[in-house]
């Protein structure tokens, strides 16, 4: 998960075991099994989902990028959307959360864009940056955020950030919040806190069939599953 200015984010593909990849299993709970699910943004390209979903485990989820800031929407979100949903795939969609821009402007973007997908995930903020604002700042604007999408949603909001974003800009202020965190590679990712990750984004090298270029793949933390992140 990157800004608009940023190329990157990739996102999916890693099998149980190579000569299975085509087979649906269900991986929900352990990532020695497999990935639980992915996240997307304009960066994949082309998705075709009918062939996607043949690789996906059982109860996949699927985040895609939604809004960015007071006014960015990602171009990609409405199709990708609805390509999922068709195959019966968890679908929600996540805000890249700015300090450019109020949290009421960037609430009302998001929920704007977020509604019309009629999802079953719980929203997903992306804290990545500061934009150079003091973390106090950043941590009082996201706590607005937050409570907006809770209040709408009725669910608490799921928070994402790399292993070393989030603990510089929300722990421990926001471990009572789901956690969805990166740290790609065979460690699990450390929350500053009495708390741990929710999801682990574990890969960024993913590769899928249907999915024009590589994606993230995460899994749960071995006490959580699909349950804990639907609306």
């Amino acid at each position: 998960m990157k800004p608009i200015v940023v190329f990157i984010l990739s996102v999916i593909l890693v099998s149980c075991n190579a000569g299975e990849s085509h087979k649906r299993i269900d991986n929900t709970k352990s990532i020695s099994r497999g990935y639980a699910g992915i996240d997307v943004s304009w960066h994949q390209g082309s998705i075709d989902w009918v062939k996607a979903s043949k690789d996906f485990p059982v109860d996949c989820f699927v985040y895609i990028k939604c809004t960015e800031g007071a006014s960015y929407q990602d171009k990609n979100f409405k199709t990708y959307a609805k390509g999922a949903k068709k195959q019966g795939l968890h679908i929600g969609g996540y805000h890249y959360f700015r300090m450019t821009s109020s949290a009421h402007e960037q609430f009302k973007n998001y929920k704007n864009a977020l509604d019309v997908i009629d999802g079953d995930l719980i929203p997903m903020v992306d804290v990545e940056t500061s934009d150079k604002r003091p973390k106090k700042d950043l941590q009082d604007s996201l706590q607005v955020f937050l409570k907006l999408l809770e209040k709408e949603y009725g669910k608490m909001p799921m928070i994402y950030g790399t292993m070393r974003s989030y603990n510089t800009y929300c722990a421990p202020k926001f471990n009572s919040y789901p956690l969805y965190i990166g740290r790609y590679g065979k460690k699990a990712p450390i929350v500053n806190g009495p708390s741990h990750y929710t999801i682990w984004q574990y890969s960024e090298t993913g590769t899928i069939r249907g999915i024009e270029k590589p994606v993230d793949l995460c899994s749960f933390h071995k006490s959580k599953s699909i349950t804990d992140i639907l609306l």
